[in-house]
């Protein structure tokens, strides 16, 4: 029974050992993994440090060269605007030498013609005065034949008759008179109405065919602006394109220019680097060593910061002194085991600095406000805060670096206070006025380690970079082809110009036809009808006039009818006619005569007297003078076209360095945002790592619990368990000598008493039984051989039933049955406290298992929301930051104190603003602050975004660029279109009293005291109806 007994219990024990080894060996597993996984992540940190100093690096190079194309642009701006000028004038030349031309021979042409015109107009004078003399000679034959003869009889009695006709008919002559003048004025007034009408319909008929003509000319200006229009916005987005390929060519064969020297220049320096890495390589191989074996041991000065620009590496290395190989360390403790092991090692000795035991003083802020160039060491370097210490102490907390030696001599001697100062060159002079400089290798060879410089496969990226710039297309083609599209485009835009004002100008003239025609349509109905009644006054006044001559014509027949028949004519209106009209052609001829005489006089008098060569000289000065400004200009044009090309190729190359570094910086950023997330990920997976540890660890302490209770229980029931040879806690762990067999001694059963000398030896067993060494080697091969828990519950049954069946065997054989009877409640005592132990073992893991889960998902929150904000902080901050200048803006990030458990310690928040390097935030000004507290509600408010905001005089500490800024950034997240808004509108409420801010939001409310009422008053405008 005893053998089957100790075999279960070894069986139990076997497995249990197994399960532990097993456990011990995942444990090693892990941590094993746990270690190349925080080397990981020191190595993910360091990348990370190297690549914000590169792009910090990067930025401040597109930063200085950006200002250097701003300020030359200007001038290359200026120069092609003076250009432009000159072609104008060259163009206005052109034009005004074709004038001059044309007129030069408008001018000849009027000579000749004047010329004709002078012999024309001679001749025909000549021929007027030989007609008008042969004119002379008829009629003065022609009147002696055709002009009655009267005597003095008959001429005295004409004029008896005359007078007695005309008294007879004076009432009547007067009568006619007035008729006479009634019909002129009427006549006068039809002439005029009529030459009215006329001339207003001959008005209406042109302006109508002005009108139409202008209409159609609207039509066809219309039509052809439209098509400029259309021909235009193709040229635009050809330029557009030729834009986009020649910046995109640029900046490639810029990048892969760059790429191709830096890759030279690395493999130039490759081989004093390596000779230097020789010299230290046992150096280094013992700072690793006592970094890997002393936690305390955190590196080498040179390797704890970073040089903010590489002009000062020979500096701070000259500083640094005898102190740039010294090692820090936390303590003296640690300092004194690194000496120590270089004493073991039989490597040289090092310099140590102990976190906690050196003295250093905190540095001087007056000296960061020295001026000039002038600034504390402390601020040209990077470093970690925990190594702060050993950075003031090896620096100094006020020594200063300054550009020039000159200056540093200035600010050394020139006050009453000295500092020990260093310039660029390595130049420096101390306190007591000691200087020392020159060249020195060993100083360069020491300040070549801040040029974190990697050189693996640098042969193969140049040579892909080489190829990759072979295949690009030549920059030159594509700036020719922009320039002709450029040129086409401008051509096209003044066409379009034009085209407006012409349209605009078509458009006033037809309304302008238009109302003139109206108005001349009204002029004629109210013309038309004065004319007509003006020809029936006329006809009326004629036919008035007719009657009375009649009545005078009857009165001179009666008074000269034997006058008339004495002479031989009808009448005496046919003498006087005859006479008459023959004495009035004579005048009429004559008059004629003369007035053609004076007109070819005046004619030949203007022709002689008009000046034709004065124009004509005045043409030949003016187009000498315009071809020799023609001359000049195009001389003009010439060297300004030279100098212009000069200053683009400059400002191209800047460009190309421009954008060579953008690209960089972008690159870089785009790594580290990478390096970020693979921190967060290495940080995630080291957690769970660390989890696996701790409950590997758990099961196995569990393990070992059990394993111990199993040997107490197998020594309370005295079984004796096989010891493997060389158990040092073989004593310990005895059992008591077998008991007499005494029925009568109660005392001898009794468990719950025990003598002094068990209790004092009770917790040495118990830390011996966990030690416990067991031989399984008589244990059975089937009971070894259950690797699955079924299999292991299997035999427990098996070996609990056998049991059992020899326990119920031997209680045949009647033994004590007092020993049973307390054997019996010591057992049920034990059952119940067995129970009682695994119910508790139970609820702990339980208990264990509920806390893992709520801390993985305490975990899993915490750091799904510290991911999501992490990443949306820096697009926030670099919209809020960025301009026409800072066109990148700043940076911002957040780090986590403790990745092992997050929530139960701080979140770092970093912000550094365009153009500045890292500082802490409490070194910040108040507008920088406001920003980056702006970019972090911004952010955190993305993860679970509110539906509005409520911001209450937020732009008090800003200036008015960085609230504009902010203006534009609220007014972006609020229509859903800023940076991590995800598309999601909000509506923002903003307390402000700056006009530039409040007047980008979409509507104000203003509030305001209301005198009548006694009471506030509130005014609202809606500003969306006034775009910006």
């Amino acid at each position: 029974l005893n053998k089957l007994r100790v075999e279960h219990v070894l069986f139990k024990l076997f497995h249990i050992d197994f399960d532990v080894k097993r456990h011990a060996d995942e444990i090693e597993t892990a941590e094993r993994a746990l270690a190349a996984h925080d080397a990981k992540v020191a190595a993910a940190l360091s990348e990370m440090e190297e690549k914000r100093a590169l792009k910090a690096a990067r930025q401040k190079e597109v930063l200085v060269l950006e200002r250097k194309i701003a300020t030359h642009k200007s001038e290359v701006d200026g120069g092609s605007s003076g250009a432009v000028r000159t072609r104008e004038e060259i163009s206005r030349g052109h034009k005004k030498l074709e004038l001059a031309t044309k007129q030069l021979e408008k001018y000849n042409s009027d000579v000749t013609q004047s010329l004709v015109d002078i012999a024309r107009l001679e001749k025909d004078l000549r021929n007027t005065q030989a007609a008008e003399q042969v004119f002379e000679k008829d009629l003065e034959k022609k009147g002696k034949k055709a002009v009655l003869d009267l005597g003095e009889a008959q001429m005295a009695e004409y004029n008896k008759k005359k007078e007695e006709a005309g008294a007879k008919t004076f009432k009547l002559r007067q009568e006619r008179e007035g008729l006479v003048n009634a019909l002129q004025a009427d006549g006068e007034t039809e002439s005029r109405l009529g030459s009215t009408v006329t001339e207003l319909e001959s008005r209406s008929t042109a302006l109508g065919a002005a009108r139409d003509d202008e209409v159609s000319r609207l039509a066809t200006l219309e039509s052809t602006a439209l098509e400029a229009r259309r021909e235009m916005a193709s040229s635009k987005e050809t330029e557009k394109a030729l834009e986009n390929e020649k910046r995109k060519s640029r900046a490639k064969q810029e990048h892969f220019n760059n790429k191709i020297e830096e890759l030279s220049g690395k493999l130039r320096s490759a081989k004093a680097d390596r000779k230097e890495t020789e010299r230290e390589t046992r150096a280094l191989e013992a700072i690793t060593a006592m970094k890997r074996l002393l936690p305390g041991v955190h590196g080498r000065v040179t390797d704890l910061m970073k040089v903010s620009q590489k002009k000062y590496n020979l500096a701070v290395i000259t500083v640094l002194g005898k102190e740039a190989d010294a090692v820090v360390v936390d303590d003296s403790k640690t300092a004194k085991e690194c000496v120590q092991y270089l004493k073991e090692q039989r490597v040289s000795p090092m310099t140590f600095l102990p976190l906690k035991e050196i003295k250093v003083h905190e540095p001087d802020e007056a000296l960061r406000r020295l001026g000039g160039t002038a600034k504390l060491v402390l601020d040209v370097v990077h470093f970690d805060a925990t190594v702060g210490r050993a950075m003031i102490y090896a620096l100094g907390n006020d020594t200063m670096v300054c550009d020039t030696h000159q200056e540093a001599k200035k600010i050394t001697f020139g006050g009453d206070r000295r500092f020990k100062i260093v310039s660029v060159d390595g130049t420096m002079i101390k306190k007591s006025g000691e200087m020392t400089g020159g060249s020195s290798g060993s100083l360069e060879q020491k300040a070549s380690r801040f040029d974190a410089e990697e050189v693996e496969q640098l042969r193969a990226d140049r040579q892909a970079a080489e190829d990759g710039l072979a295949k690009l297309r030549p920059v030159a083609a594509l700036v020719d082809e922009e320039r002709a599209a450029a040129a086409r485009l401008a051509r096209l835009e003044r066409d379009a110009q034009y085209y407006a004002v012409d349209i605009k100008m078509a458009g006033e003239k037809v309304d302008k036809l238009a109302k003139e025609l109206s108005n001349i349509d009204n002029a004629l109905a109210k013309a038309l009808p004065e004319l007509q009644a003006a020809k029936r006054a006329c006809a009326v006044s004629r036919a008035a006039l007719s009657a009375v001559d009649q009545k005078v014509h009857a009165v001179e027949d009666a008074v000269y009818a034997s006058f008339s028949k004495s002479v031989g004519v009808a009448n005496i209106r046919e003498y006087e006619a005859h006479n008459l009209d023959t004495q009035e052609r004579s005048a009429e001829e004559r008059s004629r005569f003369t007035q053609q005489r004076a007109k070819l006089t005046e004619q030949l008098n203007f022709e002689r007297s008009r000046d034709v060569v004065g124009p004509q000289r005045r043409a030949e000065a003016e187009i000498a003078k315009t071809t020799a400004e023609l001359a000049r200009l195009t001389a003009a044009a010439e060297t300004a076209k030279a100098t212009t090309e000069k200053a683009k190729a400059l400002v191209e190359g800047w460009e190309r360095d421009a954008s060579t570094a953008r690209t960089e910086a972008n690159t870089v950023d785009a790594e580290i945002r990478d390096l970020r997330e693979r921190h967060g990920t290495l940080n995630t997976e080291g957690s769970k790592t660390q989890r696996v540890i701790a409950n590997k660890t758990a099961a196995a302490e569990a393990l070992r619990e059990q394993r111990a209770d199993i040997i107490a229980a197998s020594r309370m029931e005295r079984l004796s368990l096989p010891r493997a040879d060389g158990d040092a806690d073989e004593k310990t762990l005895a059992l008591p000598a077998p008991e007499k067999d005494n029925d009568d001694d109660d005392d001898a059963m009794n468990t719950e008493d025990g003598t002094e000398a068990e209790k004092e030896t009770g917790s040495a067993w118990r830390a011996a039984a966990f030690k416990a060494v067991l031989d399984y080697d008589n244990l059975p091969q089937r009971l070894k051989q259950a690797p699955r828990p079924s299999d292991r519950e299997r035999l427990d049954d098996e070996l609990r039933v056998e049991t059992e069946a020899k326990l119920a065997a031997l209680a045949k054989l009647e033994p004590n049955m007092k020993a049973i009877d307390q054997y019996e409640s010591v057992k049920e005592r034990e059952l119940a406290q067995a129970e009682d132990l695994e119910l508790k073992r139970s609820l702990t893991k339980h208990a264990q298992e509920a806390f893992e889960s709520l801390k993985t998902t305490r975990t899993e929150t915490f750091m799904a929301a510290f991911e999501h904000i992490a990443s949306a902080i820096d697009r926030v901050y670099k919209e809020l930051t960025q301009s026409e200048s800072h066109p990148l803006g700043g940076t911002a990030y957040l780090s986590l104190e403790s990745p092992e458990e997050p929530y139960n310690h701080g979140v770092k928040f970093t912000a550094m603003p365009p153009t500045k390097r890292f500082r802490d935030m409490e070194q910040l000004s108040g507008g920088e602050k406001t920003m980056a507290a702006l970019a972090l509600l911004f952010a955190i408010h993305s993860y679970r975004s509110s539906p509005f905001f409520v911001l209450d005089e937020i732009d008090a500490a800003l200036d008015k660029t960085n609230v504009e800024k902010m203006a534009a950034f609220i007014k972006n997240r609020s229509h859903g279109t800023g940076a991590a808004s995800e598309g999601h509108p909000c509506q923002s409420i903003v307390i402000s009293l700056k006009d530039y801010f409040f007047d980008k939001a979409d509507s104000l409310v203003g509030v305001s005291r209301d005198v009548e009422g006694a009471c506030s008053k509130v005014l609202t405008f809606d500003l969306s109806e006034y775009e910006d």
